[in-house]
């Protein structure tokens, strides 16, 4: 189990690579920049609405950028791969630098695992910018949700996080 795991890792690593390497030289060049893509390669077993694998956005003003997310988790063994959809928004809140943006915002999806279920977040977070189409960001949240299994419950996580590669075009 834990070797199908750590393939799939390194695949996922290896496909962010590739897509963060093709995708620099199309980012750098556009002069808008409004459209994000995101991709977070430290996917976890877990699904959430805080911290999703895939994101696009779109920067409607300075400090607003609405998205939506893709999340999945392969639980191992016989059980399905967990799959999430949703929508968000990161709300910016000024400069610490000319290259460290800080954020607030919220998120929220349905997810399908055995059942379909819900989650609903906040979290805050900073965007750093390596150059004008490409920056790094990490957020930490927390979030109410029932993850759509047999037996769970609704939960209340706090401390959902995420750290995410990030190509604007």
């Amino acid at each position: 189990m834990k070797l199908f795991s750590l393939k799939s890792k390194l695949v996922a690593a290896t496909a962010a690579t590739a897509i963060l390497s093709s995708g620099m030289a199309v980012a750098e060049e556009s002069n808008s920049n409004n459209i994000m893509m995101g991709f977070n390669p430290f996917g976890s077993s877990n699904i959430s609405a805080t911290a999703p694998d895939y994101m696009i956005g779109l920067k409607v003003s300075e400090t607003l950028m609405p998205y939506g997310y893709v999340t999945l988790a392969d639980r191992g063994g016989n059980s399905d791969t967990a799959f999430g959809i949703g929508g968000g928004a990161r709300l910016y809140l000024g400069d610490i630098s000319n290259r460290i943006r800080p954020f607030a915002g919220g998120a929220l999806g349905i997810y399908n695992e055995t059942d379909t279920g819900f989650g609903l977040g906040a979290f805050f977070g900073a965007e750093a910018m390596i150059t004008d189409g490409i920056s790094i960001s990490g957020q930490i949240g927390a979030e109410i949700g029932d993850r759509g299994c047999t037996g769970c419950d609704t939960a209340i996580e706090l401390g959902t996080a995420n750290v995410m590669f990030n190509l604007y075009f």
